[in-house]
């Protein structure tokens, strides 16, 4: 996704860990980093950590963040899957991934305007509905008297009270309030991964195309319940220490090429926290990877019919029965690791 705050991975994990009910007795400071929840559990828990080890494995091609994409008659594609975040172990690309982009035809991002954010302003104003909450709604009217008072502080305390978003979209509202943790200041800022992928192109006169608008992008969240927003909200403020520990660990995953384990680790502290309403993650799974997946699916194919294509999505697409390279084997497609 485009909405580069904050990675799809870090919604993922606060659509998880969020409190269902009633107003906390606190708010957690957003915190930059966190602690490796797997190599912790690995240390305390043994049993628990070979559990969810094993639960991992059985998600298809969640090992693996580079594939080569082969197909009778056609010149070889190559698809990588990125995490939306600019933590330099993200950053730093395997040497066969900088070389496929490099000698591709074309990098095929999940948007095309990543070279152009200013549109992102500009569609918040000839499209104020894909951010703003639908008319005569507000954030207050889904919060009790006690969560709205909570809500109100933790959002001033990050200069930005109920009131000054009381209309906005809630998960949008969720990313401006994660987006404010303390790290040394670059003296420039530094792109997501999907960003230099296609800053790279461009400085090298690669043509770069997209499988989504941003529009789409936001309707995709759009789509889910406005419940479902407001606590995912709830879970930015409520269970910021978490959220960090689930940034660190997908992140310590993902340098690894192995994201199987983050989804038994997320249900798990779920089940664990009877607080938390893990309905929450089905409708997010549904409407943020699954259908859009099927979407990509679709759309890419023009350019691997083309051949010696490179494309770039999130990691989170890659994997599962429904994950794009499951999808593309049904297409005809030999999908294999390519590292």
């Amino acid at each position: 996704m485009r909405h580069s705050i904050r990675s799809l991975f870090t919604l993922l994990a606060s659509l998880v860990l969020f409190i269902a009910s009633g107003a906390p007795s606190h708010a957690e400071t957003p915190q930059c980093g966190g602690t490796d929840l797997l190599a912790k559990m690995k240390k305390e828990d043994r049993r628990a950590y070979d559990r969810i080890i094993a639960e991992g494995r059985k998600i298809p091609n969640a090992k693996g963040l580079f594939w080569k994409i082969e197909k009778r008659g056609l010149k070889p594609s190559y698809l990588f899957g990125t995490m939306h975040v600019a933590d330099p172990r993200v950053l730093k690309m395997a040497r066969a991934v900088k070389q496929a982009q490099r000698r591709a035809s074309v990098t095929v991002l999940e948007s095309d305007q990543l070279l152009d954010l200013g549109k992102a302003r500009i569609l918040a104003f000839t499209k104020p509905d894909m951010m703003m909450m639908p008319a005569g709604k507000r954030i207050e009217d889904f919060l009790t008297p006690d969560q709205k008072s909570f809500v109100n502080e933790a959002l001033t305390a990050r200069g930005a009270p109920l009131s000054a978003v009381n209309y906005l979209r809630p998960w949008m509202v969720a990313n401006i309030f994660n987006a404010g943790c303390k790290t040394p200041q670059a003296k420039e800022p530094v792109p997501v991964l999907d960003q230099q992928l296609a800053i790279d192109a461009a400085n090298n006169m690669i043509p770069v195309r997209g499988l989504e608008t941003l529009e789409e992008q936001y309707s995709a969240f759009n789509t889910m319940s406005l419940e479902a927003q407001v606590k995912s909200l709830l879970s930015s403020i409520t269970s910021a220490s978490r959220l960090a520990d689930a940034d660190e660990t997908t992140i310590e995953l993902y340098s690894k090429g192995d994201l199987g384990p983050i989804q038994p680790l997320l249900r798990k502290i779920s089940r664990d926290d009877t607080s938390m309403a893990a309905d929450v993650y089905s409708e997010f799974e549904d409407a943020v990877v699954i259908r859009r997946n099927h979407v990509m699916a679709e759309r890419v194919l023009p350019y691997l019919r083309e051949g010696n294509a490179f494309v770039a999505v999130g990691a989170l697409h890659l994997q599962g029965e429904e994950g794009l390279v499951e999808l593309l084997r049904k297409q005809g497609f030999k999908v294999k690791r390519a590292n």
